[in-house]
């Protein structure tokens, strides 16, 4: 049956559609993809969890012989389990699983990183965790490949660094069907997320372009509806986007632009950005700036006072001591929010939420303060700009 998480704009909704002859895509995490081979199923991805597994399986009525891993991020396998499960139930051999060599490497560092990225996720996609210290429930896989793997006839396995290193495209040449894995999302590339890693964007860029060689008639995203009117168009527009970003964002590093001047300034194409594929749904261009900032300089933003801070609460308990009159703190707070420059009011807040204490007007600032981010909230285009603001601070 159908499942929809709307709180998780990564849960699909279950349902089965036919891409082309053979083809399928299953609404589990985002577009998992099922393939028809003489030797059985090959599955990509198995969604958030072995429960969703039998329905779906009961659907598509063949056996599953491989289960490809899209890449490696956290939850879209696992469902794991329950296709090992659902082998086992009806007779059927248990399913070989295959990911690029890079996934093993990531699944051990989050098990060893597993309460920093329950803690990320936590907050990205505000959903609590009973257990904060608790390793993800991971499957490594039984067979890796570098560059290239062909799992059956027609059914080519290819390496696409894109949003992580260790994405796996499918091609299905005779139906000139593409699988574009994590590298395509119908929308713009998820580069910058604020509590994530680095990621390459010449990379993805680079990634795209590859892709667009092949010349594919369909383009199955990992998220979002099939593309079937000029694929190729935007695989490789979405590439021109990035390396645009990457050239001007490198032009303003060079004439000694710090970031949040460079992210103000910039003015981006039209033909580049206003397309429904670069739609701000879950990234953000801003982030994409921010990330290609970060990989060419360091952490310090340039200001003095920065270099070597005093603890957090210790400089904003510094910086509320010396406000005298702390009461018209808040009303420019609120004059500045009711004149609709909510960013502006979060500044001059910050003057006193930050500070530890008791104080009936620190206290109150910190009330405004959640109020504030509420309101830019709904302000924001990314779900991940959503979260944060509601995720608390």
């Amino acid at each position: 049956m159908p499942f929809q998480d709307t709180k998780n704009p990564l849960y699909g909704s279950g349902e089965i559609t036919e891409v082309a002859p053979g083809v399928r895509s299953i609404g589990l995490q985002g577009n998992s993809l099922a393939v028809d081979t003489p030797s059985g199923l090959v599955v990509v991805d198995t969604g958030p969890s072995p429960d969703l597994v039998a329905p779906v399986l009961d659907q598509l009525r063949e056996p599953v012989r491989w289960i490809v891993y899209s890449h490696g991020h956290l939850g879209y396998n696992y469902g794991v389990p329950g296709f090992f499960d659902y082998a086992a139930a009806h007779g059927e051999r248990r399913p070989t699983v295959v990911a690029h060599e890079n996934v093993v490497r990531r699944y051990q560092r989050y098990l060893e990183t597993a309460g920093l990225q329950n803690h990320i996720n936590t907050r990205q996609f505000r959903r609590p965790m009973p257990d904060l210290t608790a390793p993800p429930p991971v499957t490594f896989p039984d067979q890796t490949y570098r560059e290239a793997m062909t799992l059956a006839p027609d059914v080519r396995l290819l390496w696409a660094p894109s949003e992580t290193d260790d994405v796996t495209a499918v091609w299905l040449p005779s139906k000139r069907v593409l699988y574009g894995s994590a590298a395509v999302i119908n929308g713009i590339p998820n580069i910058g997320t604020p509590m994530r890693t680095m990621r390459d964007t010449v990379r993805w860029a680079d990634t795209l372009d590859r892709l667009a060689a092949l010349n594919p008639a369909v383009l199955v995203p990992e998220f979002g509806p099939v593309v079937r009117e000029d694929p190729v168009r935007q695989l490789t527009m979405t590439a021109a986007a990035l390396r645009w970003l990457r050239g001007a964002v490198v032009d303003q590093l060079n004439e000694g632009k710090r970031v949040d001047d460079i992210v103000h300034d910039l003015r981006y194409p039209a033909e580049l950005f206003d397309v429904p594929w670069m739609r701000e749904h879950y990234g953000h261009r801003e982030y994409i700036v921010r990330d290609i900032v970060r990989s060419e300089t360091g952490w310090w933003d340039g200001n003095p006072t920065t270099l070597h801070p005093s603890r957090p609460d210790v400089a904003a308990a510094a910086r509320a001591e010396a406000i005298t009159d702390k009461q018209a703190v808040l009303d420019h707070a609120e004059r500045l929010r009711s004149d609709g420059r909510v960013q502006e009011a979060l500044h001059v807040i910050d003057l006193l939420a930050l500070a530890p204490g008791d104080d009936p007007l620190v206290k109150q600032a910190r009330a405004v303060k959640d109020e504030l981010c509420t309101a830019r909230a709904a302000e924001a285009s990314s779900y991940v700009s959503r979260s944060f603001y509601r995720s608390g601070w």
